[in-house]
């Protein structure tokens, strides 16, 4: 039955190609318009490597300082290494803990970075990420050749550096680069490995060399420095979600304890967020998260219901043009659950068709506007070239869920117009021409 519903499906799309064509459009705008936000929203948020534990992470990048003197005011940074260590080290609740310094940290620290190698003249400008041992136990690195440095070699300030594979190829002009020198700001260091570049999107890892915090001096000095503030990013893998709220009341008792220790400053606030959180409140710094779940939820709902509204008015249209033909069908036997699946099908043919139209554009306009939508937006945002990996990309769970809410909203828009044209009298329904 439902094979011959679709042949008939077809043929009507033949012949009324332009509404056809305004409903497949209407369809195909709506799921392309909720595609990109969802997908934008999937790869900021979700488990994807090298930063495949965001759903068990909490990071600390921004703490509230605050001088013991009344009129010394407030100073909103990150932790030096030694205050991070003191209070966000061993903590029960948590897996591992990873510090780093990001790239805007050491840029500010060391100025701008260039790297060559000995005795070339040639030099690149080059974003540096200086982490320590459990970074790389933290993070899953796709590791290309070579090894990364461990934690006893972070402890000891040895001179060690990672490479994206893409600056591998730059300097060395083949990734195998391990044990090779390079020169930063004319300190040699040693190539421990390389690994599969990462996406500027990947706030948290990204770079394009990556080396001890303690193998620069200024770095060392600064983050290690006995005071409360610095440059330092913490990342803290706990067990589960689950267990978030007893980790922040821990790290609050901790901070208590090493406020106890200061004398001119101490730690007001540490402000303990999921990459999900961290990466929502970039699209609109300074609004709460459930202010901003709240808004973009609202805008992805406008996006399927004003195309559904205006479906509902075309389709009323088409059912008032098709009121003959009804009539027709019913006069030979055919029931109103019949002719209501007849139309139903078309429909859902018109819609599958916009469907798959809009999955297409939404992928088409993710990749060209990718700058756009995954670059630089708000603090701590992606800079340069986003590059974007198949994952990211093609999430077919992501869409399905699209499209199922899409075709529900499409056949409810459907179902009135349909309804009322097959409970028309017969004899109406055949003279109303």
């Amino acid at each position: 039955m439902y094979k011959q519903y679709l042949k008939q499906a077809w043929q009507l799309m033949k012949q009324n190609r332009f509404f056809s064509f305004v409903y497949i459009l209407g369809t195909g705008l709506a799921i392309s318009m909720v595609m990109i936000m969802a997908t934008v929203y999937y790869i900021r948020t979700a488990d994807i490597a090298p930063e495949d534990c965001r759903s068990r992470l909490l990071q600390l990048n921004r703490v509230s300082v605050k001088s013991k003197d009344e009129n010394g005011g407030t100073h909103n940074w990150s932790l030096s290494l030694h205050a991070a260590r003191q209070i966000l080290g061993e903590l029960s609740e948590v897996e591992k803990v990873a510090f780093a310094i990001n790239p805007q940290g050491t840029d500010m620290l060391m100025g701008t970075v260039y790297s060559q190698l000995p005795g070339s003249p040639d030099r690149y400008k080059t974003m540096v990420e200086a982490v320590d041992g459990a970074f790389w136990q933290i993070f899953r690195f796709r590791f290309l050749s070579g090894k990364p440095f461990t934690g006893e070699e972070f402890e000891s300030g040895v001179k060690r550096v990672v490479l994206s594979e893409s600056y591998a190829r730059r300097l060395f002009g083949t990734i195998e680069a391990e044990g090779k020198a390079v020169l930063l700001n004319g300190l040699e260091y040693r190539v421990s490995g390389v690994v599969r570049d990462v996406s500027s999107v990947m706030s948290m890892t990204c770079a394009d060399i990556w080396i001890p915090i303690t193998s620069v001096p200024v770095l060392a000095e600064t983050a290690n420095a006995e005071r409360s503030a610095g440059p330092v990013a913490a990342y803290l893998l706990v067990s589960g979600p689950a267990r978030f709220e007893a980790v922040r009341d821990e790290v609050n008792r901790r901070r208590l304890q090493y406020n106890a220790t200061l004398q001119e400053r101490y730690v007001d606030t540490l402000w303990l967020s999921t990459p999900k959180q961290t990466e929502l409140q970039k699209l609109d710094y300074g609004s709460s998260l459930p202010d901003i779940i709240r808004r973009y939820l609202l805008i992805a709902l406008v996006f399927m219901l004003v195309p559904a509204i205006n479906l509902t008015g075309l389709i009323s249209s088409r059912m008032q043009e098709r009121t003959e033909e009804m009539g027709l069908r019913k006069a030979f036997g055919a029931g109103a659950r019949t002719l209501v699946s007849q139309v139903l099908t078309e429909n859902l043919m018109l819609t599958c068709i916009g469907g798959l139209a809009g999955l297409l554009v939404s992928w088409v306009l993710v990749v060209v506007l990718r700058n756009f939508l995954l670059g630089s937006v708000g603090y701590m945002a992606a800079t340069g070239d986003v590059q974007l990996t198949f994952g990211m990309l093609f999430n077919f769970p992501l869409f399905f869920s699209a499209f199922g809410l899409c075709v529900f909203l499409n056949l409810l828009s459907s179902l009135l117009p349909v309804w009322k044209a097959v409970r028309r009298p017969i004899a109406d329904s055949i003279n109303d021409k």
